[in-house]
């Protein structure tokens, strides 16, 4: 009866997301990437995850619990991830730009539709976006019920690991991914996984096929800052001195801490901006040596997000 019932919502539900399609494709053209998106907010945060009665570690992978985090809507309403616990959750990552996005958005609405009875909740995630191109693009459908989540300084998108969009991450009522998926779903894949997320199982292995996946910009970004003192200390700030589930820069700190004339390192891989603190014999090193020397190191050890040529930026 359940199943007759998921169907017919989801036949229902056809017409009106071939119409949406539509409407999505006209708005693409509309808001092309790289305006400035007008508007701020405030910043995404990740929040310390809450314990579930589920046997499962914190990560952002199937069989971990999901990590939590806080972000603002577009009237900077707060939303935090912990307070859906006892729902079923679809996390998706999307950008106005981003068009296998805009293609897989009506398919969302469908589930969300057909799981009512569910509680299913659709978390929208605007990936490194300002509040004018997004609300602009949300606002004139009017037929969505999503939580929207901005994310403007991909502080989420980082700690989930999102190298391109769409992005999808199926959560169990007790906060256990299910499933993961990166590209734009079909219906079947997209039912499959949102059911595993209700049912409280594993969701299976998608069938290996050409996915339609945009690649997140991301700023890559080495900044540098003299101590006080002047020669002798130095602090680094770049996102690529953080530790997640796909990534970590101790090998990275590692390898400066080697280095002939460096007396320590505090490698701080917390928080939204993550700090490298040096110390080195002033004797040996000239500041925009240890400076040349950190960026070797950086550019040396792979990233899966941060892969484009390296800035860096000398800070007074």
């Amino acid at each position: 009866m359940i199943g007759s019932r998921i169907q017919l919502h989801l036949a229902r539900g056809a017409a009106a997301a071939a119409l949406l399609a539509v409407v999505f494709a006209v708005f693409f053209f509309l808001l092309r990437p790289g305006s400035d998106g007008g508007g701020s907010v405030l910043p995404a945060r990740m929040l310390d995850t809450p314990a579930s009665d589920a046997e499962a570690s914190e990560g952002v992978h199937r069989g971990d619990l999901a990590r939590n985090f806080a972000a603002s809507d577009f009237d900077d309403l707060r939303m935090t991830l912990s307070e859906l616990r006892g729902r079923p959750v679809v996390i998706n990552f999307w950008a106005t730009w981003c068009t296998s996005c805009i293609a897989e958005m009506p398919v969302l609405e469908q589930q969300r539709l057909a799981h009512e009875e569910d509680g299913l909740a659709i978390v929208a995630v605007n990936v490194g976006e300002g509040v004018g191109d997004a609300r602009e693009f949300i606002d004139s459908l009017e037929l969505f019920d999503f939580v929207l989540a901005m994310d403007p300084d991909l502080t989420v998108s980082d700690a989930y690991s999102v190298r391109g969009m769409p992005h999808s991450v199926f959560i169990d009522r007790e906060g256990v991914i299910r499933a993961e998926y990166r590209g734009q779903l079909d219906e079947e894949t997209m039912n499959s996984y949102v059911q595993a997320a209700i049912d409280a199982v594993p969701g299976e292995d998608a069938p290996t096929t050409v996915r339609l996946v945009q690649t997140v910009p991301r700023e890559h970004v080495l900044v540098a800052m003299q101590g006080d003192a002047g020669g002798g200390a130095a602090t680094f700030v770049s996102r690529r001195f953080r530790c997640d589930d796909d990534y970590c820069a101790e090998p990275l700190a590692a390898s400066i801490e080697g280095l002939a004339g460096v007396l320590s390192v505090d490698l701080r891989s917390e928080g939204p901006d993550p700090e490298l603190l040096v110390q080195y014999d002033s004797d040996t090193f000239e500041f925009d040596e240890i400076v040349d020397s950190v960026a070797d190191a950086v550019r040396a050890l792979e990233d899966p997000l941060y892969s484009r040529e390296l800035e860096v930026r000398i800070s007074e």
